[in-house]
């Protein structure tokens, strides 16, 4: 051990070079500090502000309205976690195959091949989309919510699609939007947007249909958004280890919509694909699924990328402003009155060309690997536009708009903003009704 003396002239010489340096680049260091701390306020003033009316006790989260929740969810979409809620909606598409009766059904309608799949995941991600951004009284969200009513109809008709898988699909959409932003993001969510994802998800499954008598205080009701998305989250993953087994048909779910994206690009490549997919799911969906866990090597290089994402965004990168907000779907339509999606992966469904949709960097890199370029091949990708009263596969286009018309006109009659959380009585005279 180094004598005492000796330690304390080593921080002396330590200190001495730390004032030396300050002393020679004081101009650097003091716009450093000015710019670290710059950060530091921005970065969670968007936070304090979403939060301040329910701060301090002003407002009990039960009085949250679901125009306030929209508000909230979309200030996390296009502002605070871009990344995480995009990716959030992509793992719980994902984790619907896991549910044998899901992926059967997939499989019986001819949406689990390599022809088809590309547009059935961009259709149904286009109307999550719609329906997640868009106020609850706006006609866009609710023709995309009687579009997904009408194209679920004769599948729960039949007993097809059972009323549990669907609490189960809009309870996984809650659990990831908190699982990877808590797990991800530069800071973790707190309790009044937690209880805005509870209010909206609470709102969208009311408009959806789907009953939510298997959650615990369906009887007695819930507290709030915060109450409610807890109990949502702990009964989906109670479902998913009841249900979630591996078959033929779930093994071919994750062939079709992950394998297919690498095909081209060898074994090595889709078995890291695999990996990384993998590392998104808990031991249940990943057997269920048939994929593999990630291995040390992944396992290691994903918590490295990951951390030092949050750590950079947390400490050294400006949050976005508001006039480069992202946007998961256009505002307005085109000059044929539809709605272009400029988000396209390997497949350009709906989109249009243009200079920037094909020459950006991140479009080129994903024709180097494989994908079409839009426009190609005439109309095949539709690069007109998707019409949200016909959207969907293409037996079912054009047909269900009387159907349709009557759900929009149903939730037209109902209020939009209110508190949804301030009384029990309309929920249980919709789950009478349905029963």
């Amino acid at each position: 051990m180094a004598p005492k003396a000796f330690q304390t002239s080593s921080l002396s010489i330590s200190l001495a070079c730390v004032r030396a340096f300050i002393a020679k680049h004081f101009v650097f260091v003091g716009v450093a500090v000015a710019y670290l701390a710059l950060v530091r306020w921005l970065r969670y003033k968007r936070t304090n502000r979403i939060m301040s009316p329910f701060a301090d006790d002003k407002r009990p989260l039960s009085s949250m309205t679901a125009q306030e929740a929209v508000e909230i969810m979309t200030q996390l979409q296009s502002l605070e976690f871009p990344y995480a809620m995009n990716k959030a909606r992509s793992v719980a598409l994902l984790k619907a195959g896991g549910i044998p009766t899901m992926s059967k059904l997939f499989a019986a309608t001819g949406q689990n091949n390599t022809r088809n799949a590309g547009r059935r995941a961009v259709d149904t991600e286009i109307l999550l989309r719609e329906s997640q951004t868009q106020p609850r009284d706006s006609e866009r969200y609710m023709d995309a919510v009687a579009r997904m009513n009408y194209l679920h109809a004769r599948y729960r008709k039949a007993g097809k699609i059972l009323d549990l898988d669907l609490l189960h699909t809009l309870g996984d959409g809650a659990l990831e939007i908190l699982h990877i932003i808590d797990n991800e993001e530069w800071r973790k969510l707190s309790d009044v947007e937690k209880c805005a994802v509870g209010v909206f998800h609470r709102n969208l499954g009311e408009d959806l249909e789907i009953p939510f008598i298997p959650l615990k205080s369906f009887e007695s009701g819930w507290q709030d958004g915060l109450h409610f998305v807890t109990e949502l989250i702990e009964w989906t993953k109670d479902y998913e280890k009841e249900v979630a087994k591996p078959t033929t048909t779930g093994d071919q779910y994750v062939r079709v919509y992950v394998d297919s994206a690498t095909k081209k690009m060898g074994k090595a490549v889709t078995a890291l694909l695999r990996q990384v997919v993998g590392s998104d799911l808990d031991d249940t969906m990943r057997t269920s699924l048939c994929i593999e866990a990630p291995g040390p090597f992944v396992s290691a290089l994903i918590f490295t990328i990951r951390n030092t994402r949050k750590m950079l965004l947390r400490y050294l990168v400006l949050p976005r402003p508001e006039f480069f907000a992202y946007h998961s779907v256009v505002s307005t339509p085109n000059a044929e009155g539809l709605y272009n999606f400029s988000h396209g992966g390997f497949q350009p469904w709906y989109v249009q060309p243009s200079f920037w949709s094909i020459w950006s960097p991140r479009v080129v890199l994903l024709r180097m690997f494989g994908a079409r370029k839009p426009g190609s091949k005439g109309d095949r990708y539709k690069p007109t536009g998707y019409d949200l009263k016909t959207i969907g596969p293409p037996p079912q286009e054009g047909k269900g708009l009387e159907e349709m018309r009557a759900t929009v006109e149903f939730m037209k009659g109902r209020g939009a903003g209110e508190c949804p959380f301030a009384g029990m009585k309309q929920r249980k005279e919709f789950a009478t009704a349905k029963e």
